[in-house]
């Protein structure tokens, strides 16, 4: 993993890079600085893989930090970042190894991440443990779903999705939401056996580090493992920031969310996160739809608004968009029978009949 510094006299700057690095798994470490000399007496004696480096800076710009830093350790990897591309060419003349444009997104710094990688010679390990949450529980020893982990019992089952789904949670608050029916020493040493039980299935010494055991917290530790459900939240949150989403963001958040969440256990703690997740793939969906909407691409949208209906059937403005989208293309057919269909869950679901205006659509495309 990386070690970064970022110096920037701009604070929002620095706060939002700082916090797109923190989402990446590539970085163990990011330091900030709004002064250029403070960072470069810092990697005079820290090891610095990579600075993120601002141009403009009063006292000692991005240009001249990064010739001292090189002097300390020519391997470290400079990437400029500024408000200004007309610094791009002298950005590369500085050996740069990128160059990003204020206010960076997610999806570029991926690029850069990913250059970084490709210079040094490695790629990200793969995780020893892959645990995917929607449409049931299953554990794996790789990404690919190869090599099935069992646990000893439900209640194992049960202790482990609980841990993934909090993160990071009090023994106490455990045993009130798992064991609430027994003493608290009881209580206690239940925990201790099922939670010995599940590193003994996943192997301690090698997945089962991904449980980090304190006295008074139970912890998992997300970098050791594949998770399909923080993948999702990670895209979803970048999806959310950034100014213009691309295809393929939905694309990738779309495909994890293969059906609902822990799908199958009657998990009472779960009950909420199962609707919220639920919700949240359906923003998802119409956010994708308008997209390609806005992108002139009227069969992908479409598609993505028959799958919030197939979530929500009585969803009238969705179904409208399906219908007109249906319309668009020449296939009036389907919009008839995509009318039908709102018109017949309406009745059963709630009594009522579709909006006026849905209705006056269809007379119309039947004239």
């Amino acid at each position: 993993m990386l070690r970064a510094i970022i110096v920037d006299d701009e604070e929002l700057s620095v706060k939002r890079l700082k916090r797109l690095l923190s989402e990446s798994k590539d970085i163990e470490t990011c330091h900030t600085f709004m002064n250029p000399l403070e960072a470069y007496e810092y990697a005079k004696s820290s090891p610095v893989d990579v600075a993120f480096l601002d141009i403009s800076m009063p006292e000692l710009d991005g240009m001249a930090l990064s010739g001292l830093l090189l002097d300390l350790d020519n391997a470290m990897d400079i990437v400029f970042v500024t408000g200004h591309d007309e610094y791009a060419l002298q950005a590369f003349d500085a050996s740069a190894l990128d160059y990003l444009l204020k206010p960076v997104t997610a999806e570029r710094l991926d690029k850069t991440l990913a250059k970084i990688r490709k210079n040094r010679g490695y790629t990200a390990a793969e995780p020893a443990l892959s645990v995917f949450l929607f449409n049931g529980l299953r554990l794996c020893r790789s990404r690919k779903g190869q090599e099935t982990i069992r646990l000893r019992s439900p209640k194992t089952e049960e202790l482990f999705a609980f841990l993934m789904f909090r993160r990071a949670i009090s023994r106490e608050e455990i045993v009130d939401t798992l064991w609430s029916d027994l003493e608290t020493d009881k209580a206690l040493k239940n925990l201790n056996s099922t939670l010995y039980y599940i590193r003994k299935a996943i192997g301690s010494g090698q997945t089962g580090d991904c449980i980090e055991a304190g006295r008074h917290e139970i912890r998992i530790a997300e970098s050791s493992l594949y998770c399909d459900l923080y993948e999702f939240e990670r895209l979803l949150k970048q999806i959310r920031s950034a100014p213009e989403p691309s295809a393929d963001l939905f694309k990738r958040a779309e495909v994890l969310y293969t059906g609902e969440f822990l799908k199958g256990k009657s998990y009472e703690w779960a009950s909420e996160q199962t609707r919220r997740l639920e919700q949240d793939y359906i923003e998802l969906l119409e956010a994708a739809a308008r997209f390609h909407i806005g992108i002139h691409q009227p069969q992908q949208s479409l598609r993505y608004f028959c799958e919030i209906l197939k979530l929500d059937a009585i969803r009238e403005d969705i179904s409208h968009e399906v219908i007109r989208l249906y319309t668009e293309l020449g296939r009036k057919h389907e919009a008839f029978q995509q009318y039908r269909l709102l018109e017949q869950s309406l009745q059963q679901e709630l009594g009522t009949r579709p909006d006026p205006r849905v209705e006056d659509f269809i007379m119309k495309l039947m004239r």
